[in-house]
């Protein structure tokens, strides 16, 4: 009788150690989202062109891909302050036939405008968003600290 007894504690302590080392066997199954997109450091800043007419001032970035990849696309976003308010500034596709990069895995755009319209005074932050060809989803790849656009000229 207490040998049954032991044999029945001894599988019960197992059953429960299994139970208890399940969930770090199955960690090693699990798959990561990782981003195959990354890009060089964001700068930009506020100044007054005219009267009541601020611009925000993007500096040339580089944008690296996974070598088996092609850059889908990517955008400058401002964000206000207060509140957060997103606009989309600047919105890039490559040519669906001859998608960017040629060779090599580094992209450094030749932007159309580097400086967006702004509203003097306000604080704004710089996102770029982009994604390549092997991510599912858009990533941020850069984000500036908050800057203030002059509000008077000097």
């Amino acid at each position: 009788m207490r040998t049954r007894i032991l044999i029945v504690a001894v599988i019960l302590l197992l059953a429960v150690l299994a139970l208890a080392l399940l969930p770090l066997l199955n960690r090693g199954a699990q798959v990561s989202a990782s981003t195959d997109i990354f890009a060089s450091p964001v700068h930009a800043g506020c100044y007054i062109a005219a009267v009541n007419d601020c611009r925000i001032h993007v500096e040339p970035f580089t944008i690296n891909i996974a070598a088996a990849s092609k850059l889908k696309n990517f955008s400058l976003v401002a964000i206000r302050f207060p509140g957060s308010a997103q606009t989309k500034i600047y919105d890039w596709r490559p040519d669906q036939s001859n998608p960017v990069p040629s060779l090599g895995t580094t992209y450094t755009p030749s932007l159309v405008a580097q400086d967006f319209a702004a509203s003097c005074g306000q604080i704004y932050e710089i996102s770029l968003q982009g994604q390549d060809t092997l991510d599912a989803n858009t990533f941020n790849l850069g984000l500036t600290s908050q800057f203030t656009c002059p509000a008077t000229i000097p």
